[in-house]
């Protein structure tokens, strides 16, 4: 009999997987420790290699289909006889809960279940519920059966709308709502891998979080002065000093007055937990989509460790060579696309994060000094906060802190740790 590869438990916590790509196909010739698949998770996407040599008889699912682990990703034949081929077998999921991830909304909105509807209040009879471990927590939360909850996701999959929905009248009827009719030149794209986690992940910090947008001016004269006196020394040390090391820094000492800034929220407790290490995250861009690799207790280095961590880290990110551990377990996020000339942004938290700090274009601008005009490199900062655990205030305090750091960046050099 064929062996059956069974997806591996692929990080702690973690009993399901989104398949991204297959890397062989039916028939195949493949070799023990050969890269098999990709599949991601709610952390990272992970390369799957097989465990064995033979060919490949059968592959269960196609890239959007979520896998449990151990549940079947393929049949090998050890013998090596070539088959022909067969069609992907979507996989038979369990519908046990999971740790967290989260859906995006449907396209359409869901029909709320008739009160006796048999299919909707018998699980039995309507087979295993397909649903994210986020969605099954909100149900829980919401005291909702989700075995109730008819799914309007990819393969009936149970969303967050879904949940939200059950049992309450929709603000339109389907019939309101404008339809999407192909036409000759349409394309559909199936939103697949990193691209839907960033989706899924954005609706959750929507869902969950109120969030509030404060915005200052910065005059990064100085700091601009400072990192070109700085450059050339870091260059020699193969380190490309910009100013996000320099900010990053500023964070973390003015976490010192605002411990709060530097935030999770647990959701399940209903809990803020401040964290004692300030592990940053910075908002990149990659060829798959945004992800936020952190450094790690930033306030115990110094800029040009920052610098050079950072550096590497980033580097590696792009190219989907980041360690599980380095995307996650962030306690603050700097996102920005000021290189590219942006003045302005409000971003979305990285939810559990309870704050985020949007850093825009350094500009020549006229200003008013001591009755003069003069020209100075000006910046706006635009944190975002969750108004759950930070006021107004409170945010307004954080962020003129960030400023008088900035705009006297040579305190920056005394903290030397």
């Amino acid at each position: 009999m064929p062996f059956v590869f069974e997806l591996p438990e692929i990080g702690e916590g973690v009993v399901e997987g989104e398949v991204v790509a297959w890397k062989v196909k039916v028939g195949d010739k493949i070799a023990k420790d050969q890269p098999f698949c990709e599949i991601m998770t709610d952390k990272a996407t992970v390369e799957i290699s097989s465990p064995r040599g033979g060919t490949v008889v059968k592959l269960f699912g196609s890239p959007g289909d979520i896998i449990k682990v151990h549940s079947p990703l393929a049949e090998i034949d050890e013998s090596g006889a070539p088959v022909g081929g067969a069609p992907v077998e979507a996989p038979k999921v369990a519908s046990a809960p999971a740790p967290q991830h989260h859906v995006p909304p449907p396209t359409n909105p869901p029909v709320p279940p008739a009160p006796a509807a048999s299919t909707a209040s018998n699980p039995d009879t309507r087979g295993p519920t397909r649903a994210a471990p986020a969605v099954r927590r909100h149900a829980s939360e919401e005291g909702v059966d989700i075995h109730r909850v008819p799914g309007t996701g990819p393969n009936g999959r149970v969303t967050h709308q879904d949940v939200a929905n059950f049992g309450t009248p929709l603000p339109l009827s389907p019939a309101a709502l404008p339809q999407v009719r192909a036409s000759a030149g349409d394309q559909r794209v199936k939103i697949i891998g990193m691209r839907r986690k960033i989706a899924e992940q954005m609706v959750r910090s929507k869902h969950t979080a109120p969030h509030f947008t404060y915005v200052e001016e910065v005059d990064c004269s100085r700091l601009v002065e400072l990192r070109d006196r700085l450059k050339g020394k870091a260059s020699k040390q193969g380190v490309k000093l910009t100013y996000i090391p320099m900010i990053m820094k500023a964070c973390s000492i003015a976490f010192r007055e605002f411990p709060n800034v530097n935030s999770i929220m647990d959701e399940a407790a209903f809990e803020l937990v401040v964290r004692g290490e300030h592990h940053i995250g910075v908002a990149t861009d990659t060829p798959n989509g945004l992800v936020v690799p952190n450094i790690k207790n930033v306030e115990q280095k110094s800029i040009l460790t920052i610098a050079s961590e950072l550096q590497d880290l980033v580097e590696r990110a792009r190219v989907g060579k980041a360690k599980l551990e380095e995307l996650t377990g962030g306690t603050f996020t700097i996102t920005g696309v000021g290189s590219l000339g942006g003045v302005l942004a409000t971003p979305i938290l990285n939810v559990p994060e309870v704050a985020i700090l949007g850093v825009n274009a350094i500009r020549d601008q006229a200003v008013v000094r001591n009755g003069q005009i003069v020209a100075r490199k000006m910046m706006f900062l635009s944190p975002s906060f969750d108004h759950r655990i930070i006021d107004g205030m409170a945010g307004a305090r954080f962020t003129a802190a960030l400023k008088a750091i900035l705009e006297e960046p040579e305190s920056l050099l005394l903290d030397l740790v």
